[in-house]
């Protein structure tokens, strides 16, 4: 009796040490709530390509982060559209490459810093993390300030902005009637997580 009860309690002890299972999430296409934008800048002109084709999934454990998350996210670049559809085919046919590079995909994450260690109900966590972006087929470890609430639904709402050096992947800057645009485009990434079923 007692070698079962000592057996016992050297499983609990075990049981006890394992890491907490990650929540798993989910992003979904098309929804009204996710929404990547590009702003391109000129001295004359400045304009957006939009879409809410991203796609994706996270894994974590809200009440202890660690010092890494599993992130998954995909943008569809071929759906961008930025309002004139002669544009959007310049765009993909001759910069982006759509019809070869079809997506841009983050996957990640390294946590370098956290306002704290615990994803609280409704309230904001910010974090900078570490990740591999593909993009035209170059892939490039990046860093992004990103900020996530956890919803009362218990659906998570991520947001981030940062800049691309189109130089960095090999993409050509798009000049239309004769005005080139920055080289540096602003991007932000706003998606709802939702709990995996």
């Amino acid at each position: 009796m007692l070698r079962h009860a000592s057996l016992l309690l050297v499983l609990t002890s075990c049981l006890g040490a394992l890491p907490a299972l990650a929540d798993e999430f989910v992003i979904r296409p098309g929804q009204d709530k996710n929404l990547v934008v590009f702003q391109s800048r000129a001295t004359l002109e400045t304009f957006e390509g939009k879409t809410r084709q991203v796609s994706g999934s996270l894994s974590l454990d809200p009440a202890n982060l660690g010092d890494s998350i599993t992130v998954h996210l995909e943008v569809d670049l071929a759906s961008l559209d930025t309002g004139i559809p002669l544009r959007n085919k310049h765009m993909r046919e001759n910069h982006l490459d759509t019809s070869k590079y079809p997506k841009a995909v983050f996957d990640g994450a390294r946590i370098l810093e956290a306002s704290s260690r615990a994803l609280e109900p409704t309230k904001a966590l910010k974090v900078r993390i570490a990740g591999r972006f593909d993009l035209h087929g170059v892939s490039r470890e990046i860093e992004v300030p990103v900020e996530v609430v956890r919803a009362a639904d218990g659906t998570l709402r991520v947001t981030t902005r940062f800049d691309v050096a189109l130089a960095d992947y090999r993409i050509d800057r798009p000049g239309f009637l004769m005005l080139k645009l920055e080289e540096i485009q602003h991007v932000t990434v706003q998606v709802t997580a939702h709990p995996r079923p």
